[in-house]
C-alpha cells in the first residue's frame, strides 16, 4: 500500500507474475477465459477494499488514517503486452474503464505499461529545471563570513 496522508488517498497494488497466461488462457474458443492468476490477483485487490470498508469506521483506523473518509484504489500489475492479442488488449482496456468495486477503481496493467509509466515519469521530473536561486547557490567558506557566538 502506498498512500497520501495529506490528501486520505491511498492505493493498493498487488504483483502477479508475467508469463503468457498471466492474463488470459486459450480454451481452443474464438475468446480467451481470464486466467487463474489474474482473477486471483483482482480479487486480492477486493479482499483489501473489503477489509477497509470493514474497518474504516473503527477508532483504530480513525487513528491510522486520520479520517473515515479515505479514498482507495486498487492496481494490478501483470502479464506482458506481447503475451496479449489486440481483442484481448480491447477486453483489458474495457475492464479498465468499466469495473469498478464499491465505487473504487481497480486499474489492471501490464508490466511493460508499469515500465512506460515510471519512464515518463523520471522523464517529466529530469524536464523540470532548477529555478536560479535554486541554481546559484552560495557556499561561503571564508572563514571571515562566519560570527561566533
Amino acid at each position: 500500500m502506498v498512500g497520501d496522508s495529506i490528501n486520505n488517498t491511498y492505493c493498493f497494488v498487488e504483483f502477479e507474475d508475467a508469463t503468457e497466461d498471466s492474463i488470459f488462457i486459450s480454451k481452443g474458443r474464438s475468446t480467451s477465459d481470464w486466467s487463474p492468476r489474474f482473477e486471483h490477483g483482482f480479487s486480492q485487490i477486493i479482499d483489501w477494499f473489503w477489509k477497509i470498508d470493514d474497518f474504516k469506521n473503527t477508532s483504530l483506523s480513525r487513528s491510522i488514517f486520520g479520517s473515515e473518509n479515505i479514498e482507495i484504489y486498487g492496481i494490478l500489475v501483470i502479464g506482458r503486452d506481447a503475451f496479449i492479442s489486440d481483442i484481448d488488449k480491447a477486453r483489458l482496456e474495457w475492464r479498465l474503464n468499466k469495473v469498478v468495486v464499491d465505487s473504487h477503481k481497480v486499474i489492471c496493467i501490464t508490466f511493460d505499461q508499469l515500465a512506460r509509466d515510471t519512464r515518463d515519469r523520471l522523464l517529466l521530473y529530469q524536464s523540470i529545471k532548477p529555478t536560479q536561486s535554486q541554481d546559484k547557490q552560495d557556499i561561503s567558506t571564508d572563514e571571515s563570513d562566519r560570527t561566533s557566538l
